[in-house]
């Protein structure tokens, strides 16, 4: 894939690894533990009401706000700087960095079979998305202004 690839095309193959997913969110988003708020002592994860089922839409849904995010970082009017671009890259992805980080290092801790085929399925997906946040051309951009102004 060309690098230079442009906006729509990037959407397009994202809606395309993405719509499965969705279809699936759509089916078990109020069960899902990683959708709904947690009351457990300091929003931790409620590990005992997870399963493997509730990864894949927990993924779907992540994607869909931090592109969401992603979005809102590039549109913005305003000049670049370090609060309106850096730190809202980093704090964009929320549910997606915490439904990962369980997947992942439960893969390390306690795998199964079905785990790895998990890890497996999604891997791609998260690639491509990650590859698409790191390849933005205007979020590039605004990340270079803002480099470009640290010495003031």
């Amino acid at each position: 894939m060309n690098l230079h690839t442009n906006k729509s095309s990037r959407n397009l193959r994202g809606l395309l690894l993405t719509v499965p997913l969705f279809l699936f969110t759509m089916c078990t988003k109020q069960d899902n533990p990683f959708l709904i708020p947690c009351d457990t002592p300091f929003g931790a994860l409620p590990f005992d009401k997870i399963s493997l089922s509730h990864y894949e839409p927990a993924i779907a849904e992540g994607i869909r706000q931090h592109n969401a995010d992603i979005d809102a970082i590039v549109s913005n009017t305003e000049a670049p700087t370090f609060s309106n671009t850096i730190a809202a890259l980093d704090y964009s992805g929320r549910l997606l960095d915490r439904v990962t980080s369980c997947l992942f290092n439960l893969n390390e801790a306690a795998t199964s079979d079905e785990m790895q085929e998990l890890v497996l399925r999604v891997t791609p997906t998260l690639t491509d998305h990650e590859n698409d946040i790191t390849l933005n051309p205007e979020l590039f951009h605004r990340v270079k202004a803002v480099y470009e102004q640290a010495d003031r």
